[in-house]
């Protein structure tokens, strides 16, 4: 990386504001990755079978999904800082909670609630930093912040292992509390609430969104984006990776994994760079493309070097296909109306990311892994032939851009 690029990165970091949401951010995805590993393995001690950890698993990801539309209002009404700070505290209140439940069953409600505060507090961030940010800077912005969430979460993995063979099971949730607790007081010390318009605390906001063609294109790139990462990186590649055509281990498998997640992290910034400089469409259509063919070719692999260069591949071809959706959710949506159009766009989201490692999961029982890579590009295609179809949208909010302090 270049000196240039470098003090770009250190310009962003200089604002206290999305300094603060980096830093709360990667925090709570630290507490979040300590969690993640031992969960599965802290349900087991409650003597239940494997449809109950899925369970378990599932139902933070269930309550969030059917949080994300209802959030927005609140937003608007009470403002970002209020709301990503009540956020964190109710995810690390649940998480508490979860740690003292004495039987599954409120195991799972706790860690349910959870959900709640998580589509709170992330829906909270990203108004604020669409809200803040100028659309010249929102793809670097949002590349660093971005970078910030995957670092805590691969941090926090081999913590977790450590804290629970030093702790117990249970102390990776009481560690998951206090890191929600800490984001929280940052939150509430450092962010301000942005400017709103008098009409943002009316009802009705989803309704009032500009439901035309850039705006549900916003939406669905979204959703394929995250449908990719459940299908893709979640499902299928473990399953394909330790299969009789490659041949891995769990373990070789996770050495994939850390490439593609290191491939993703190099590139996020210059994503966001050319996001900004080029423009969204410019980095999108290449971007989908890429992740079509890489994906729906995955499923030919035969070797496990061929594996490894295909995660690599598949690193690249998602970090610069995870930045352009927010900046351009910013791009087409009027400022009165943020905090509901970050509402549906992260329901869309996580509707993609729980329906993807479905249909990935069917598909390869049913068609075998390489018909499932090759469904699984899909969704990709639908959103390459919808960004093509639009006009480049950077330049709706330039104008509104001036003045502004960030």
């Amino acid at each position: 990386m270049s000196e240039a690029e470098q003090f770009r990165i250190r310009e962003v970091l200089r604002i206290p504001e999305i300094r603060a949401a980096m830093l709360g951010t990667f925090v709570i995805m630290l507490g979040y990755g300590i969690l993640s590993p031992v969960l599965p393995n802290y349900a087991r001690s409650f003597g239940v079978g494997y449809d109950s950890i899925g369970l378990l698993i599932s139902s933070f990801s269930f309550a969030r999904l059917v949080s994300d539309p209802f959030v927005g209002r609140y937003i608007d009404r009470y403002g970002e800082r209020g709301m990503a700070t009540l956020g964190a505290v109710w995810v690390g209140v649940s998480s508490f909670a979860a740690a003292l439940a004495p039987t599954f069953p409120l195991l799972v409600l706790f860690r349910a609630l959870g959900g709640v505060g998580s589509a709170l507090f992330f829906a909270s961030l990203l108004s604020f930093l669409l809200r803040s940010i100028p659309s010249r800077r929102t793809g670097r912005v949002m590349s660093v912040y971005y970078a910030s969430f995957n670092i805590g979460f691969i941090a926090g993995g081999p913590l977790g292992g450590l804290m629970a063979k030093w702790f117990g099971l249970a102390s990776p949730l009481y560690i998951y509390a206090g890191a929600c607790f800490v984001a929280a007081a940052l939150f509430w010390r450092t962010i301000r609430n942005p400017e709103r318009h008098e009409s943002e605390v009316r009802r009705g906001g989803i309704r009032r969104l500009p439901w035309n063609r850039a705006f549900v294109t916003v939406l669905v790139v979204n959703g394929v984006y995250l449908w990719m990462i459940g299908a893709i990186f979640s499902t299928l590649v473990p399953l394909f990776g330790t299969s009789d055509e490659v041949g891995l281990t769990i373990g070789g498998v996770g050495i994939g994994l850390a490439i593609a997640t290191a491939t993703e992290l190099a590139c996020l910034y210059p994503a966001g760079h050319a996001t900004d400089r080029r423009g969204r469409r410019a980095v999108l259509i290449p971007a989908l493309a890429g992740l079509a063919v890489v994906t729906a070719g995955f499923g030919f692999v035969s070797t496990p070097a061929g594996f490894m260069v295909a995660m690599a591949l598949l690193g690249v071809a998602s970090g610069y296909s995870g930045v352009p959706p927010a900046p351009m959710l910013s791009d087409v949506t009027p400022e009165e109306l943020k905090g509901s159009a970050v509402a549906v766009f992260r329901f869309v989201g996580d509707l993609g990311f729980v329906i993807g490692p479905l249909v990935a999961g069917w598909s390869a029982q049913a068609f075998g892994f390489t018909a499932s890579f090759a469904i699984n590009a899909i969704p990709a295609v639908i959103a390459l032939g919808l960004v093509l179809s639009i006009r480049e949208t950077m330049h709706a909010r330039r104008g509104s851009d001036e003045g502004r302090g960030l």
